[in-house]
């Protein structure tokens, strides 16, 4: 051991504990592996199943890519060089998202290995794969903002048992799991709630609101009030990661959807909000009703205007 003082590989104190272990003057501890990290995370976030399918994910990519036993044995250079190999490999968003799963994972890792002072080897690496400013214009000239986002006449929608599904996400608004996944108790007289329950998780906080039921669908939908559970469990799929159970509602839609409609899940959503700026309403209520955050502290300030919220609804044809 006195030997291996002078191997680069080792840190000293890497080399002062190997001595002590050897003389009995420590006790050895348990490696501390991808696993324990993620299980650590879990416990410390509680995530959804998709966001702990994410981090999983991420770091068996990045523990693939240092062929290294635990993260406490990676270094910096291997954070910088695996960001490398993303953005050789995937695209800048696809790399930064992986990058962020990673700085979240490693500071869990700071945390719960503190005797092992572990460096944070991620911190800050997301923000370094932001796009040029010659991408960011490329891409500005295609933004959806340009699109027009024209459906067919909803009346001459046919050919799908889940017309009613594309109907809702053409007067709601809602993501495409929102309403694939919707309850016989979420259907009121005179609106629908958007709530996290066992099967659905929703992507935010801001996720959970209540949407007022438009005028075109009031008939469609009260059937759907005297079902108990989910209205379409056929929607479902799931797969277990790590005993996780992930769950994806309605992702085998987005085709028939575009074939009948002319227009993606994805697609209503901005048509949905692209109709309620033409009506000049205002942002806040538009981030509310659609379940995003807030843009600003002191938009989140004030009461729901349920009779604004109505006119909205009212306002998409």
């Amino acid at each position: 051991m006195l030997g291996l003082q002078g191997v680069d590989a080792l840190s000293k104190d890497q080399v002062h504990r190997a001595t002590a272990l050897l003389r009995g003057e420590a006790e050895p501890r348990q490696l501390f592996t991808a696993e324990d990290l993620l299980a650590a995370r879990k416990h410390d976030r509680q995530p959804a199943a998709r966001t702990y399918e994410g981090w999983k994910k991420a770091l068996d990519a990045f523990m693939t890519f240092t062929k290294k036993a635990s993260p406490l044995s990676c270094t910096e250079q291997d954070a910088i060089s695996y960001k490398d190999h993303l953005l050789e490999s995937v695209s800048r968003n696809t790399a930064k998202v992986q990058l962020a799963y990673l700085a979240g994972l490693w500071t869990t890792l700071v945390e719960k290995c503190k005797a092992e002072k572990p460096v944070h080897i991620f911190k800050g690496l997301p923000s370094t794969v932001e796009e040029s400013t010659r991408l960011k214009a490329l891409k500005a000239a295609q933004r959806k903002q340009n699109k027009v986002f024209e459906c067919a006449p909803i009346d001459e929608w046919t050919g799908s048992v889940y017309l009613p599904v594309f109907k809702l996400l053409c007067y709601t608004g809602c993501r495409l799991s929102e309403i694939c996944a919707l309850r016989g108790e979420d259907v009121h007289e005179d609106h629908i709630s958007v709530e996290w329950h066992d099967e659905r998780s929703l992507k935010t906080a801001n996720s959970v609101r209540d949407i007022p039921i438009h005028p075109n669908i009031v008939d469609m939908l009260k059937p759907y009030q005297r079902v108990k559970g989910c209205i379409w469990p056929q929607l479902k799929t799931s797969k277990a990661v790590d005993g996780v159970e992930v769950i994806r509602w309605g992702h085998n839609l987005s085709k028939p959807c575009k074939v009948i409609t002319g227009l993606r899940p994805k697609d209503f959503r901005d048509r949905f909000i692209t109709v309620l700026r033409s009506h000049d309403f205002n942002q806040v209520n538009i981030e509310r009703l659609t379940g995003h955050s807030a843009l600003t502290t002191n938009s989140t300030y004030g009461g729901r205007d349920w009779g604004k919220y109505v006119e909205m609804i009212n306002a998409i044809q």
